[in-house]
């Protein structure tokens, strides 16, 4: 048996399980997950623990997360954070108050998407702010306790929004992006792996213990350009 990593976890990140909704978008079915391959994939998660520390997260606070991921987490003894849209708590298709407190009464974790699940970059300075604080004071007045983790819309940063997360670092914990690759065990700017419905029966394995590749070469670089573009 290889000796567990302690320098590093993989974060795994879920948006929807289950059927697709008609008003998901083209480019966001491919991150929706079939029910039988994400029981698949938990089931997966205890023989290669042994080797890193798996964590999972899900974002924009989709129904779905209350009414099979959370059964299912709770079944298995899994912990996950949830990272849900301020704005679009309680509208049709996601996760209103109650289930959100449903969640937090399970031992699970609830984190901030946002506001309106809306590209960072591309919003000016007084809606980022509703995006980074208000949202996140919102979500805390639902869960009746503070929410100290962030998770970026779409992955999509600069040095701009780093700078504006940084002002609330004293109440932020951590931000989680959708970087890919290994995530260091102790980190305050956090990569994940986002779930594709390309993902075969090898992939988790691979992303647990990773070889060369053009695509472990070309993230440090992205993540590089993206910091300060």
């Amino acid at each position: 048996m290889a000796a567990i990593n302690t320098k590093h976890r993989l974060i795994l990140n879920f948006h929807g399980l289950g059927p697709v909704p008609v008003w998901v978008g083209s480019a966001e079915r491919k991150y929706w997950c079939d029910v039988d391959c994400f029981k698949s994939i938990l089931e997966s998660i205890s023989e290669l623990s042994q080797q890193v520390s798996i964590e999972m997260t899900f974002d924009d606070g989709n129904v779905s997360d209350a009414v099979v991921a959370l059964p299912a987490l709770v079944g298995r003894g899994l912990n996950a954070c949830f990272f849900v849209c301020a704005g679009r708590i309680g509208q049709s298709g996601y996760l209103d108050k109650f289930a959100i407190r449903d969640v937090v009464s399970a031992g699970l974790e609830i984190g901030s998407h946002g506001w309106e699940h809306v590209d960072w970059r591309r919003v000016d300075d007084e809606t980022l702010d509703i995006e980074v604080d208000d949202a996140r004071r919102k979500i805390a007045d639902v869960v009746g306790r503070d929410v100290a983790k962030v998770a970026i819309p779409f992955g999509s940063y600069d040095r701009r929004v780093l700078q504006r997360l940084r002002r609330s670092e004293s109440e932020i914990k951590a931000v989680f992006t959708t970087d890919g690759g290994l995530a260091p065990c102790r980190g305050w700017w956090l990569p994940r792996e986002p779930y594709k419905v390309s993902w075969d029966d090898r992939t988790l394995t691979q992303l647990v213990t990773p070889s060369f590749s053009i695509n472990n070469v070309r993230r440090p670089i992205a993540r590089f350009i993206k910091r300060w573009r």
